[in-house]
This record gives C-alpha cells, sequence and structure tokens, in this order.
C-alpha cells in the first residue's frame, strides 16, 4: 500500500482516485471545492485539509484542470513541502514549457516532478484503461508505474520534462480535428438527404471508423446538444497549448487554424457543452 496524496478530483480525477482506493492504496484528497470530495471521503478517501497534508504523503498525484492551476497548486503551494527523491505527477493537460519549469523548481529540492497526462476520457479512467504519456526522470517514472497500474493499461516514458504533455497535445491535435471532421460530416450527410442510421452504419464499419467520429457523428446527427461528454471550452484551451506546441517547432499545419476557429465560435454559443454542437458553427451549415 501507498499513501498517495491527489488534488484535482474532477470528472478525470474522481475515477482514478476510486481506482486507487480499490487497489488498496491510502488515498488523502485535497481540493477547493469541499462537495466534490464528499463521494470520494465515502468511497474511503481521507481529507486533506491543506496542501501540507497532500505533500506530507508517499507520492503525490493530480490532475488539474489547466496552467493556471498547475502554478497554484505546485508551484506556490506543494514545491514548498517536496522531500528528496519524492513523487509528484499530475495527469491534466497543460503548456510542455510550463512542465518544464516546474520540474526544474521541484529537482532544485531533490524531487521528481512527472508530466504525465493521460487519454482515454472519464469512461477509460472509471474503467482503469487510461493511457498515460509521460515526461521527466526515469526514477520517477520507476515510481509511478507500480502506482499507475491501477488505472492505467499502458504507461509510456517519451523523454524529459515536457515530452509527455508534447505527445498529448499531439493527440488532442488530432481529437480536435476529427471532431470537425465529424461535425462537417453530419453536415453533408444532413444536406444530401441521406439517410442518418443508414450513413453510420457503413461509416461505423469503414476505414473512417473512430471514437471522434462516433461520439461526435451519432450526437450531431441526433441534434444532442445537451451538457455531456467532454465540453468545448475545455478544447479550446488546449488549443492554445497547441498551437504554442506548433508554433516552437516552426510547423504551419493546414488543418489546425480552420479547426481552432470553428471550435472558438461553438464554444462562444449554448451550445458550448459537447463537441456535437461543432455541427451548427461549420461555415454554410443549416441553422
Amino acid at each position: 500500500m501507498t499513501r498517495i496524496g491527489f488534488t484535482g478530483v474532477g470528472a478525470m480525477g474522481a475515477p482514478i482516485v476510486r481506482n486507487l482506493l480499490s487497489a488498496g492504496h491510502d488515498v488523502k484528497i485535497w481540493g477547493r471545492s469541499p462537495a466534490a470530495l464528499e463521494p470520494l471521503l465515502g468511497a474511503g478517501a481521507t481529507r486533506a485539509d491543506e496542501l501540507a497534508d497532500v505533500a506530507d504523503q508517499d507520492v503525490v498525484l493530480g490532475c488539474l484542470l489547466d496552467g493556471t492551476a498547475i502554478e497554484e497548486v505546485y508551484l506556490a503551494g506543494l514545491l514548498r513541502h517536496a522531500r528528496p527523491g519524492q513523487l509528484f505527477a499530475d495527469h491534466g493537460t497543460y503548456s510542455p514549457l510550463l512542465a518544464e519549469r516546474v520540474a526544474a523548481a521541484f529537482a532544485e529540492r531533490g524531487a521528481y516532478y512527472l508530466d504525465a497526462p493521460v487519454s482515454g476520457g472519464p469512461m477509460g479512467a472509471e474503467a482503469g484503461t487510461l493511457v498515460c504519456a509521460v515526461g521527466g526522470e526515469a526514477a520517477g517514472v520507476d515510481q509511478l508505474r507500480p502506482i499507475a497500474e491501477a488505472y492505467t493499461q499502458r504507461v509510456a516514458h517519451l523523454g524529459g520534462p515536457g515530452r509527455g504533455l508534447a505527445l498529448k497535445l499531439i493527440n488532442n491535435f488530432l481529437v480536435s480535428i476529427n471532431f470537425v471532421a465529424a461535425a462537417e460530416t453530419a453536415w453533408l450527410i444532413e444536406r444530401l438527404g441521406l439517410d442518418p442510421a443508414s450513413a453510420q452504419a457503413i461509416l461505423y464499419g469503414g476505414l473512417a471508423d473512430g471514437a471522434t467520429l462516433r461520439q461526435g457523428l451519432t450526437k450531431a446527427l441526433a441534434h444532442d446538444y445537451e451538457a455531456g461528454g467532454m465540453p468545448l471550452g475545455g478544447l479550446v484551451e488546449v488549443q492554445r497549448n497547441i498551437a504554442e506546441l506548433l508554433e516552437s517547432v516552426d510547423f504551419r499545419s493546414g488543418l489546425f487554424p480552420y479547426t481552432r476557429e470553428v471550435f472558438t465560435t461553438a464554444s462562444e454559443s449554448e451550445f458550448a457543452q459537447h463537441p456535437s454542437a461543432l455541427t451548427r458553427w461549420i461555415p454554410g451549415a443549416p441553422d
């Protein structure tokens, strides 16, 4: 059993914590919203009254929302409590440049900080089938692997600080483009007067099939824009980091600028809680 401190118990973090508890780990959780902690306390986690209590555990994990939260929780909070040899790892998505800065700060105290973003969504987190791309020191990754077995099916060490996030942003680069492609596909099916059920039966059995097509196209054709799934606002924030990554290597994508424009427009609408809402904001799409 490992004593684990955990911050960021949202849509991804909460099921990760549940899987850690099921694996027999002792998990102490901290968050800004006490109400969000209650279900996990009932499942066996214990409450950390302050960040110092989180840092007092053997290993500190997190799944924070964005770079601002990373700076506040790790640099302004946990860093002062870090001990030599102690592992800190966050599974959220943010800028690789920030990960490099955080890792360097923890290294000065002799501790390990890993950027360890996960992919697979809330369903993958609940099923314990996430995949995790990790950047940071190999010794820290060795500590993380046996713990991450509770909620991942694969952990890959990509290199030094920021490299895990670089691959995660490439993943989100693909996800963003594919969601827009699914939205355009839905618009074309409707514009051409094709039967939605028959079209899906063929597309979901062909080479174009994939998770983003099924999630985006199914809801778009059903005009299901209710809250649920992956909010557009979160992907818009991630796309800022993708743009920064592309600029850092002087890569000019022909697909990404258009994709980002569609996401930004859709995220400002009243239908901003699910990527299927993108269908409404494809240029030329009907109301």
